[in-house]
């Protein structure tokens, strides 16, 4: 039998998802890992439904696919198993793939492990300065499900659990509290330097445009001072994470997870 992996991302106008999934790739490989694909639910090509084919063609028996997803959602629960012909609800099925039938297993997104609050963490250190009024935000997608604000819940109460105050969750979209209102809040509070930790994959038009202007920072700019009340308020933005090594180590546990399975 002859195995192989799809590493799923969500798809972009920007490059910037490819470049992550591209990366995450050549560190499995490094690992050990052979046969791995990259497959994109949108927007990004290879799409999903044309790598289960070319898995197919280069003899693939079973496949383990992963979401390289923060949170479940509307692509997690429908359009991404729909893709890789497994039913809804379903965690594992057998396809007709061109006429060559495959085992394909289906992993879920990443984000209630607990290695990700140990990234936040490092992220909160590195850019916190000693002293004066802190507050940190953990920002998150939104969806109309309740995957996405699950997970930013969950992450927010593993970082309190580990000692941060004054940490809040806030959503770009569909759920609340919104973004515009936690750093307003925390704003009028007199917070003196508000962290931001967008928990996303890669740079998009949400965290390059959207989420910027929401907390008072031009586009492409990481950190800025302005005056509020005859004080200053310093705004630092986190970079995405979905570069980081330890990202790859989840990976590969959930393909050693379902190798044994």
């Amino acid at each position: 039998m002859k195995n192989g992996i799809m590493i799923i991302g969500h798809g972009s106008r920007y490059n910037y998802n490819k470049w992550i999934m591209e990366e995450q790739k050549r560190r499995l490989e490094e690992k050990g890992f052979k046969n791995i694909y990259i497959g994109f639910n949108e927007t990004t090509y290879p799409l999903v439904n044309d790598v289960l084919k070319e898995m197919a063609a280069d003899g693939i028996d079973e496949v383990i696919a992963i979401p390289f997803f923060v949170a479940s959602g509307l692509h997690i629960t429908r359009d991404i198993p729909n893709k890789l012909g497994i039913p809804s609800g379903a965690h594992s099925a057998t396809a007709d793939v061109d006429g060559k039938m495959i085992r394909i297993k289906y992993e879920m997104p990443f984000g209630k492990d607990p290695a990700l609050a140990a990234i936040l963490s490092e992220r909160i250190e590195e850019l916190s300065t000693a002293g004066g009024n802190r507050g940190i935000m953990v920002v998150g997608h939104g969806s109309r499900l309740p995957y996405n604000k699950e997970t930013i819940l969950f992450q927010v109460n593993e970082l309190k659990g580990m000692g941060y105050s004054n940490i809040r969750p806030a959503f770009n979209e569909f759920d609340e509290p919104t973004v515009e209102d936690v750093f307003g809040e925390m704003v009028s509070e007199g917070t003196d330097e508000i962290i931001v930790l967008p928990l996303f994959i890669s740079l998009g038009a949400h965290l390059k445009h959207d989420i910027t202007r929401k907390i008072r920072l031009r586009d492409g700019i990481a950190e800025d001072v302005f005056a509020h009340d005859g004080r200053n308020v310093t705004v630092k933005y986190a970079a995405p994470i979905g570069s980081d090594p330890r990202l790859t180590d989840i990976i590969a546990k959930k393909i050693l997870g379902r190798e044994s399975a």
